[in-house]
């Protein structure tokens, strides 16, 4: 179930409650296509919805470094935002104790889990 989403300036991060804890997946605003690289599973939910604000707003600060902008304060405040989303997320991450695993990882424990399950079967 989609419990919140955030959009930085390419990607949404959305924050997918599951049984095994709280998925971050980035899809791409222009296709709607999920990056599986970029997903990333927490077991508490305020890690993931913090880790899904820093993400968006490092890709707001990251745009506004490839576009080169104009207003010297409009890409210093990204920049702020982007450090104290940045701040926020390791705040909650060390005191939760929830570091997330990876999108290649979860990938490769999943399809294990699945070959475990096939033989057991048959």
């Amino acid at each position: 179930m989609l419990i919140a989403s955030t959009e930085g300036q390419g990607w949404c991060y959305e924050v997918i409650a599951q049984s095994d804890g709280f998925l971050v997946q980035a899809r791409d605003l222009d296709t709607g296509e999920v990056s599986l690289n970029e997903t990333t599973l927490f077991r508490t939910s305020p890690v993931a919805l913090a880790y899904a604000d820093m993400a968006a707003a490092a890709d707001r600060f990251a745009a506004s470094r490839l576009e080169e902008v104009e207003e010297i304060e409009d890409s210093q405040a990204l920049a702020d935002d982007y450090h104290h989303e940045l701040d926020r997320f390791t705040a909650i991450r060390d005191r939760l104790s929830d570091d997330g695993v990876g999108g290649a990882l979860l990938r490769c424990s999943r399809a294990g889990s699945l070959r475990e399950t096939a033989h057991r079967l048959h």
